[in-house]
Formats: C-alpha cells, sequence, structure tokens
C-alpha cells in the first residue's frame, strides 16, 4: 500500500522541530511548526498549504517569514493554524515590513486561533496590504481542518503557555488494485483520482465514469478499488509532563501509525523537566506504550545532551517496548 501521507523531519532532533508532510499525488504538503526550514526546497515550499504551530516560540515560528516570501506570488492560500494569540503574532510579524507595492499579489493568509472553546479566525491579503480582517468566531469541536479524506485533530496543551499537539488522520484508503484493472482492460489515468473521489464522496453506484471516451457505472468499477484503514501522523512537542498534558495526548495520538514526539530530558532530570515544562525520554516512551502507536520517532532533544543521544534514545524505547501490564 502506497501512504497517502509521506512525512520527514527537516532537522535533526537537536535543532528546531519541524515536520514536512506531503500528501501523495498532489502538489500539496502541510508543516508542522516552522522553525528554522532553510532546508526545505522552493518546490517544497510552494507545496505548502497548511501551517500547523505548535506555539510562538522562535524555534517554532521563524520560519513564517521564509514560507511568506516564497508564497507572495501563489495564488492558492496559505492557512495557519496554532493557539491563542496566533493571530496577533503574524498580524505582528506582517507589521514588520512595509507593503506598499503589492497590491497586485495574489496571497491570501487564513490564520486560525484555537482555544479549548473556539476558532477564531483572521484573514491578511496582498491586495489590502495585509490589513487584518476578523472573521467568524466557532465552537472548538476538537478538529482544526477537515476535508476529504482526511483531518487535523489538536488539542490545547500546556507548555507554561497554551500549546497545541496534533494528528493528522485520513479516514480510509484506497489503492489500486492492478491485476483487477488488467483484468478489466482499463488503463492506468487521471480517472482514477475521480474514481476514489467518488468513492469518499459516497456516490450512487449508478454514477458514470468515463474512460477513454466509453461511460462505465461506478458499480463496474468498484473491484479494482481496495479499501483499506486510513493513515495517522501525530506530532507532539513541548509541553508540561503533567498528568492533564499526558492523558490528553494519549488520547489524541491513540493508535497512530507514526507518533513524532520530543524528548527533551533524561528522565534523572525530571525536576528540571517540570521547570522547563519539556517530557522526559521515559515519559516519551510511555505515551507511545499507552497510545499503542506504530512507531515513535524522537524529536527535540535538549543541547546539554549533545554527546549521547543514545542515552535518550535507549531510555524511550526501553519504556515504549515495555509489555503492558
Amino acid at each position: 500500500m502506497k501512504p497517502t501521507f509521506h512525512h520527514r523531519l527537516v532537522n535533526s532532533q537537536y535543532e528546531d522541530p519541524c515536520l514536512f508532510v506531503r500528501l501523495l499525488r498532489e502538489r500539496r504538503a502541510f508543516l508542522f511548526d516552522a522553525g528554522h526550514i532553510d532546508r526545505l526546497s522552493s518546490g517544497d515550499l510552494l507545496k505548502i498549504t497548511d501551517v500547523f504551530v505548535t506555539h510562538m516560540h522562535i524555534d517554532h515560528f521563524v520560519g513564517f517569514d521564509t514560507i511568506l516570501r516564497a508564497l507572495l506570488r501563489r495564488e492558492t492560500p496559505l492557512k495557519v493554524y496554532g493557539p491563542k494569540d496566533i493571530i496577533e503574532c503574524v498580524e505582528g510579524k506582517l507589521r514588520g515590513y512595509t507593503w506598499n507595492l503589492i497590491e497586485e499579489y495574489p496571497l491570501k493568509l487564513e490564520v486560525f486561533s484555537i482555544t479549548d472553546r473556539e476558532i477564531s479566525h483572521s484573514s491578511f491579503y496582498a491586495e489590502n496590504r495585509f490589513k487584518r480582517i476578523d472573521r467568524d468566531v466557532a465552537a472548538f469541536s476538537g478538529i482544526v481542518f477537515q476535508e476529504p479524506p482526511f483531518s487535523v485533530k489538536a488539542a490545547v496543551l500546556s507548555h507554561g503557555i497554551p500549546c497545541l499537539g496534533f494528528a493528522l488522520e485520513e479516514e480510509f484508503h484506497i489503492n489500486i488494485d492492478k491485476a483487477a484493472l488488467h483484468s478489466m482492460g482499463l488503463p492506468v489515468g487521471p480517472w482514477l483520482s475521480e474514481l476514489k473521489r467518488m468513492i469518499r464522496n459516497q456516490a450512487s453506484s449508478d454514477t458514470l465514469l468515463t474512460i477513454n471516451g466509453r461511460e462505465y457505472p461506478l458499480s463496474d468499477l468498484i473491484t479494482v478499488a481496495m479499501v483499506t484503514s486510513g493513515q495517522k501522523v501525530s506530532y507532539i512537542t513541548d509541553i508540561s509532563p503533567d498528568e492533564n498534558n499526558l492523558n490528553k495526548v494519549v488520547e489524541l495520538v491513540r493508535d497512530s501509525d507514526t507518533l513524532y514526539c520530543e524528548a527533551y530530558f533524561l528522565h534523572g532530570d525530571l525536576e528540571r523537566a517540570f521547570e522547563r515544562h519539556h517530557l522526559t525520554a521515559k515519559i516519551t516512551g510511555e505515551i507511545a506504550r499507552k497510545s499503542k502507536v506504530k512507531d515513535l520517532v524522537l524529536i527535540h532533544f535538549s543541547p546539554k545532551y549533545f554527546d549521547n543521544p543514545d542515552a535518550i534514545q535507549t531510555e524511550a524505547m526501553g519504556e515504549y517496548r515495555t509489555p503492558q501490564e
């Protein structure tokens, strides 16, 4: 099965945490956190349609300017999701520049601020020099982004300040059975994307699809599609190791195919972890074990352990692989 989400870290475990997720067969990508992102190519940047920001510390948000500069002439809007005050932070960044020559530029920014209770929405358009336009405020139900066939859920956590955790989840996955395709004498082509769209939208079985000038009802084509469980990728960083946070995270990331999670301190430095509002490697491993994630990827190590990264890996993975009681 070819996965829908192709995900990779932008930086090393000792550098700014940042996750790049490209969508299969689409010129589109998601970015989780926007710290130092100079390793992303211009082609990568131009694919980004949605940025999910955990919080606005400089190592998670300094790359916003890089994205902005790369996308100024792009027609497709950029959506930014973040915790309380994300709208004010984006507005502040935009006010740091002079915009007297951009009225003909197409870029539109849609920014969403998430709290426990609501999502606030504001727009910033190049055509009016990025002046803030406040939109509707909606109730927050746990989902910050949704369009077939995937969604992004968020949990409001604490890093001494509000901080978000995210889970990107595919509702279900559709693969094409090449053998069935061949037996029906059907070609590979763009029509397969339309077939997948029809299945996701639960189109009627008599809906017609044109292939090389001939019409086929959906009921005749459904046998070439194999529907399986969807993919889930979660991203957690910079949270206090308190029970309320941990309970929320376990619920959010449960059954993830891949969990990217910080392991900032070793557990021997637990007191320091509480002071700095970060997880220890042992706690990260425990989260992954309790959540039954299939793969744990550790991120965001303290430079204190620069010469001993194996200790963090050993502590987290030892806890992760401990049998359930």
